[in-house]
Order: structure tokens, then C-alpha cells, then sequence
């Protein structure tokens, strides 16, 4: 019997990780898990001085733990945290990337004031969460996707053929730094 997959979705807010990660559980007829709801409801954060709500990496992974415990189907973890999960918590990460310019009208749509807006995308430009991610996790478990200009079930269908490897999604082949700076 294969190994149960858990896989991460993460990425800077307003690329597409809760559209992806609902699509890619429907298609694989897996179990969603929003990472955030599972902070909020286990109340494993403080907050800031900015009144941004902090999360201790091990806190979370404590906590998806017990959340997981039990459950033998494949799960999709949808949030912006989910590529700090242990390395044994899951099987694979997709790190979705949008082009900081597309990015900045997304994020402005969702009144972002400036101090926040130009730290997302400063990260996004400087590939942060895909850093983290394979600082965590390793390259091989790593599956990069620029979402800019597809639709949610086009990025979802290189996914799927990443996993059968149809496709290689490695990471690094994304460079935003000389649009942004």
C-alpha cells in the first residue's frame, strides 16, 4: 500500500493557495486542511506589536500533529505556514509564486495598507517562502509553480503531473528579483 500523502501548499499571500489547495483535494478526493483554522482554533498564537498573529514552529507542528493523528487519508495542507511542518509531517511542498507585479494588484484588491503590501512582495521577489521551504525540507521534496497567468486548474494539472513524474517542478527556476529591484 503506497504512503499516505500529505502535502503542503504555501506561498505569499495572494497566489492562489486556497483555490489550489481546494482544487488539488477535489482532484486527488483527499481531505483539506486549512493550517490557519487549525491556529486559530487550537489558539496556539500571540500576537505582535503590529497585531500580526505569531505561531512557535513547534506549537504547530505539536498541534498538527494531534490533528492528523488517526487519519489515514491523503491530506492537503493549505496555508502560509504549512511549509514549516517537520520534514516527516509531510510528503511533498508546493510553493506557488506569482510575479510581484501581478501580485501587488491582488494584494491591493484586498486593501493590504503599504508597510504589508511591499513586505509580501519583497518576499515574493526574493523567493522567502521557497528558501524556508527547501531549508526545511530539502529540494527533493520541493515543487515550485508560478501561478501568474494560469488558471487554478492548469497549475493543478502540472502538479498532478509533478507527482506521476511527468514533470519536473524544481525549484529555482523562478527569478522575480530583476522585475522587482
Amino acid at each position: 500500500m503506497p504512503e499516505r500523502q500529505i502535502i503542503a501548499v504555501t506561498g505569499t499571500p495572494g497566489v492562489g493557495k486556497s483555490s489550489f489547495a481546494r482544487e488539488l483535494a477535489k482532484k486527488l478526493n483527499a481531505k483539506l486542511l486549512d493550517l490557519n483554522e487549525v491556529i486559530e482554533e487550537s489558539k496556539i498564537y500571540s500576537s505582535d506589536e503590529n497585531g500580526t498573529k505569531v505561531t512557535a514552529t513547534e506549537d504547530l507542528r505539536e498541534e498538527f500533529k494531534q490533528v492528523i493523528s488517526g487519519e489515514s487519508q491523503d491530506i492537503v495542507v493549505d496555508g502560509l505556514l504549512s511549509h514549516l511542518l517537520a520534514p516527516n509531517q509531510v510528503t511533498h511542498v508546493v510553493v506557488l509564486r506569482t510575479n510581484p507585479e501581478v501580485l501587488r494588484e491582488r494584494l491591493s484588491s484586498r486593501e493590504y495598507h503599504n508597510e504589508k503590501l511591499e513586505d509580501n512582495l519583497e518576499a515574493e521577489a526574493l523567493g522567502v517562502i521557497l528558501s524556508e521551504a527547501i531549508g526545511i525540507h530539502g529540494v527533493e521534496k520541493i515543487y515550485e509553480i508560478d501561478t501568474t497567468d494560469k488558471p487554478t486548474s492548469e497549475s493543478v494539472k502540472l502538479f498532478e503531473k509533478a507527482l506521476k513524474d511527468e514533470l519536473p517542478l524544481e525549484p529555482g527556476d523562478i527569478d522575480w528579483l530583476e522585475e522587482f529591484f
